[in-house]
C-alpha cells in the first residue's frame, strides 16, 4: 500500500468516526439533559483512563509494577484500562498519584490528568518504578 492509500483510509475512518459521534451527540440531545449528562460523563471516564493508560506507557511501567507502587490490584488495573470497570475517585487518586500525574478541574471545563512539570508524585518520590528498579513495557 502507498502512503497515500493508507493517508486516504486514515482520513475516512476518521471522519467516520466524527460523524458517528456527532450522530451520538445528537441523539442524546434529543433525548434531553439525562442523556446528555451521561454521555458527558462517559466523555470523562474516558479521558481520566487514556490519561492514566498513556501516562503509564510513557513511564514503560507493567500493570503489575503500577499495583505495586499504587496499591490497586494488577486485575483491577487491566479493567480498568480496558474500560470494564468504572474506577471509583479513590482509585483515579491512588493510580495517578503512583504516575505523578495531577487532576486539573475547572468551572464548565474539565482537564484530564497530566505529568507534572518536575515529574514527582505528590510525596516527592519519583515517578513509579518496579521494585527491582528496572523498566519495562507491557504488551496489552
Amino acid at each position: 500500500m502507498t502512503l497515500l492509500v493508507i493517508a486516504h483510509i486514515m482520513h475516512l475512518m476518521r471522519t467516520s468516526f466524527d460523524g458517528f459521534y456527532r450522530e451520538i451527540e445528537a441523539e442524546a440531545c434529543r433525548e434531553g439533559p439525562f442523556a446528555v449528562g451521561d454521555l458527558r460523563a462517559k466523555e470523562l471516564k474516558d479521558a481520566l483512563i487514556s490519561s492514566l493508560l498513556t501516562r503509564r506507557r510513557e513511564l514503560q511501567l507493567t500493570q503489575a509494577a503500577l499495583s505495586v507502587q499504587s496499591g490497586v490490584a494488577q486485575t483491577e488495573i487491566s479493567r480498568i484500562e480496558r474500560g470494564r470497570k468504572s474506577p471509583t475517585i479513590d482509585t483515579y487518586s491512588r493510580l495517578a498519584s503512583a504516575l505523578g500525574l495531577q487532576w486539573s478541574l475547572s468551572a464548565g471545563s474539565t482537564t484530564p490528568l497530566r505529568g507534572r512539570e518536575d515529574d514527582l508524585s505528590p510525596l516527592g518520590r519519583e515517578p513509579a518504578q518496579p521494585a527491582d528498579g528496572t523498566r519495562t513495557a507491557e504488551s496489552d
